[in-house]
């Protein structure tokens, strides 16, 4: 009849391949995190993991399609938040002593930019970002046919590179994100609207100047916290790479039925996820029924798809809703895992995918007690602090999540 219907499938055999045990996560997190080390957008380290990936996949399967997708990239957030930020102080602060039309003209301006900021905030790039666009980097992608004719497609992405250690990030402010960096909008469109209506008398001027002191305040902020030394990201996102890994070596030997397995390895994530969109520029047409499944931060805590995302208040993104119906699946299929829904403080590659519309969902892991991501950004991101036993479960996770979709009654679902 065509009618398309929840996600079903057979029982889920929980009898895994052997590849995807924590002996050669590890080996794959220690390489990543430890032979090569930091793995800064745009770097010789980032370039160095696409290597070891790309010969590790050639390893595998010479036949498999390996595909390198170069692109330029901005080498941080700083460069999109750091000159909207200052652009409103200035604009507002310049507007305390214009007149009624020059008050108009700043506050428009600030209003414009608190939109800009809220793009920000969704990893969308700003105009003219392209002149700016110098540093160099890739996406590695593979793609794994099925035994038989492809019906289906799952998409996996894992960024190779790593950040840089942020003061925002530590267990005392990273709960303040939201308020200190994520705030740059609201004060952009308050501090627009007052100065545009503050008349002939110039009302509320102490607060318009407040505000646009706190907006240059931001821009600072925002340049000071990329200024730290670069962190070996184990966790962010080493082991997702790893678990990426796991799953080819695992297809090696038992592919699926029908459907095919892209892994993406994608660059400059813990800049502005340039990579991601490069990636969904390139395939959101061929791929559109694709399951996609972000895999970041997934070497200690506890696992969860994320609900909703985002590091402003006013610039949440959430997951597709079939994206999560196959993601229950998975957590009825092996409850072991420990899977279940939860929103997360992260400004991820999900945003670029679902942008698009693509059926898009991210796989990450969160400390019990905190409930944020495990030494997210930090100095402390190191092998020393990855639980086997998790990065384990997110392999597993992957290799479920891809046995739903092969044995899915009806594809694309319909939550």
């Amino acid at each position: 009849s065509g009618t398309q219907k929840e996600v079903r499938s057979p029982m889920i055999d929980r009898n895994v391949p052997v590849e995807l045990s924590a002996d050669q996560l590890l080996d794959d997190v220690r390489h990543l995190s430890v032979v090569i080390g930091p793995r800064r957008p745009a770097t010789a380290g980032e370039r160095a993991a696409a290597a070891y990936v790309h010969s590790q996949i050639r390893a595998l399967n010479p036949q498999w399609e390996l595909i390198n997708q170069p692109f330029r990239t901005i080498p941080g957030f700083r460069w999109r938040i750091a000159p909207i930020s200052a652009a409103v102080g200035l604009a507002l602060l310049g507007g305390l002593k214009r007149g009624r039309q020059g008050r108009w003209v700043t506050g428009l301006v600030s209003v414009a930019l608190s939109i800009l900021s809220r793009d920000t905030f969704l990893a969308r790039a700003q105009p003219g970002e392209g002149i700016l666009a110098r540093g160099e980097s890739e996406n590695v992608i593979v793609r794994i046919p099925p035994r038989r004719r492809v019906r289906r497609r799952v998409v996996f992405v894992a960024h190779l590179d790593s950040g840089v250690h942020r003061m925002t990030t530590g267990s005392r402010l990273v709960g303040q994100l939201p308020r200190t960096l994520g705030a740059v909008t609201l004060l952009a469109l308050v501090g627009g609207v007052l100065t545009a209506l503050a008349g002939g008398q110039q009302r509320w001027r102490s607060l318009r100047a407040a505000i646009g002191g706190l907006a240059l305040g931001g821009a600072a902020l925002a340049v000071l916290d990329e200024s730290g030394p670069s962190v070996a990201g184990a966790n962010g996102n080493a082991s997702g790479v790893a678990a990426l890994l796991a799953l080819a070596r695992a297809l090696r030997h038992d592919p699926l039925e029908n459907t095919e397995v892209v892994l993406a390895f994608t660059g400059s994530a813990t800049a502005v996820s340039a990579g991601a969109d490069t990636l969904a520029v390139e395939y959101e047409e061929s791929w559109r029924d694709a399951l996609w499944m972000v895999v970041s931060n997934v070497g200690a805590g506890e696992l969860c798809w994320v609900t909703r995302h985002g590091i402003s208040p006013y610039a949440y993104y959430h997951p597709h809703p079939d994206a999560v119906s196959v993601m229950e699946r998975v957590a009825d299929a092996r409850p072991d895992l420990g899977l279940m829904g939860k929103p997360m403080l992260t400004l991820d590659e999900v945003s670029n995918l679902r942008d698009r519309d693509l059926m898009a969902v991210g796989l990450m892991a969160y400390d019990r007690v905190t409930g944020h991501i495990p030494n997210w950004r930090r100095r402390t991101d190191t092998i020393h602090e990855i639980d086997p036993q998790t990065i384990e479960r997110a392999a597993h996770s992957l290799w479920t999540a891809a046995q739903v979709v092969d044995q899915a009654d009806v594809w694309p679902p319909r939550a």
